[in-house]
């Protein structure tokens, strides 16, 4: 018991020194993030490929799991859909004051038979704007990753246990959009520079466990995301005039002017987690620690069982350089299907309410 909790409060240490990863579905999210060896579902996709060699479903597994963060969910899903015509939204938004970040992610996709097949959406949108005003900054970006997950488990002779890997192919569609408006509040103009683009990266990871007699099993994960990952934008710019007349807020545009292509290169992350259930009261413990070039932070989440497993409550936090998170969940077991719900609360922007809600089905 000494050598599990040891094991796990030091990676729980260490953690405390680690980028933020996101909180892509219920379970890691209800735990801080704490995914790497805790995981085992389609989120696997996201958080270790390797640990959906994991997977207790027989046949298939759907699942679709979406997270939002917002002041104002109707502002941020119209700001959304106006990626491509930002203008649009400041003059049709003329009498409103918004000030906001608005995020969506979350993971859809099936596993059958350990291969999964997802999609990751990475979605934001920022406006700042006075009432009654047309100047405006507003920026637009999303990203939607088709992900491929294989993997394969082995037994090489000079370990005690079985090592899962397991390995990502990701085909990126992304988009970004932003505006700037000055002048005055009934008169403005601005230029939307917009991009859209492909690209590939991958994902590798492993998974373990290490067996402690008489005691209890410890999970052990690595994984290194975003390997030779890129996306190629092809840019352009267009003028935009906004007029309001006292009544109506009207918007005209000028030529498109195309810009030279430029590719963005996403720097690679490194994670290791770890996870244990405490005998006795069937406590599930998970950290994860997470390196990036801008810094580490740490993932610390516990999972506890009611009701003869038909519920399972959850709470964690996330910390490091600008990321001060708590999370709480909870997991209702039904025969074919589960669902999953978290609320986040930001210590960094106590304004912006956060949600995770999950379905899974699996036979």
């Amino acid at each position: 018991m000494k050598k599990v909790f040891v094991t796990v409060l030091l990676v729980a240490f260490c953690a405390s020194l680690a980028s933020a990863q996101l909180l892509i579905g219920a379970k890691a999210g209800g735990m801080g993030g704490a995914g790497v060896a805790n995981v085992t579902d389609l989120a696997a996709a996201y958080y270790n490929p390797a640990a959906l060699m994991r997977s207790n479903v027989k046949a298939a597994e759907v699942k679709a799991s979406l997270g939002a963060t917002y002041t104002d969910p109707t502002d941020v899903m119209s700001a959304l859909g106006k990626a491509g015509d930002p203008a649009s939204f400041i003059a049709d938004s003329y009498s409103k004051a918004l000030s906001f970040t608005g995020n969506i992610d979350g993971v859809i996709g099936v596993n059958v038979k350990k291969v999964g097949i997802s999609i990751l959406p990475e979605l934001s949108s920022t406006v700042q704007k006075n009432a009654n005003s047309l100047e405006s900054n507003m920026s637009v970006t999303g990203q939607y990753a088709t992900v491929v997950t294989l993997g394969k488990t082995f037994a090489p002779s000079f370990l005690p246990a079985t090592v899962d890997v397991g390995v990502n192919a990701k085909y990126i569609t992304a988009y970004s959009s932003s505006i700037t408006t000055t002048g005055t509040a009934t008169n403005a103009s601005g230029t939307k520079a917009y991009g859209s683009g492909t690209g590939y990266g991958f994902d590798i990871g492993a998974l373990t466990t290490f067996t402690v007699p008489y005691v209890t099993e410890l999970k052990v994960g690595v994984v290194a995301r975003n390997l030779l990952q890129s996306v190629t934008y092809a840019n352009k710019t267009q003028p935009y005039y906004l007029n309001y007349n006292g009544t109506t807020a009207t918007v005209t545009s000028g030529a498109e002017t195309a810009l030279a292509d430029s590719t963005t290169t996403v720097n690679p992350s490194y994670v290791v987690g770890a996870s244990a259930v405490v005998p006795g009261i069937n406590l599930l413990v998970a950290t994860d620690l997470e390196y990036t070039t801008s810094g580490t932070n740490s993932h610390l989440g516990l999972e506890y069982p009611i009701l003869l497993n038909l519920v399972l409550l959850r709470a964690g936090t996330a910390n490091g350089n600008g990321l001060a998170k708590t999370t709480v969940g909870a997991k209702i077991n039904f025969p074919i299907f589960t669902l999953d719900a978290v609320i986040v609360s930001d210590a960094n922007n106590s304004s912006a309410l956060s949600y995770i809600v999950d379905v899974n089905l699996g036979w």
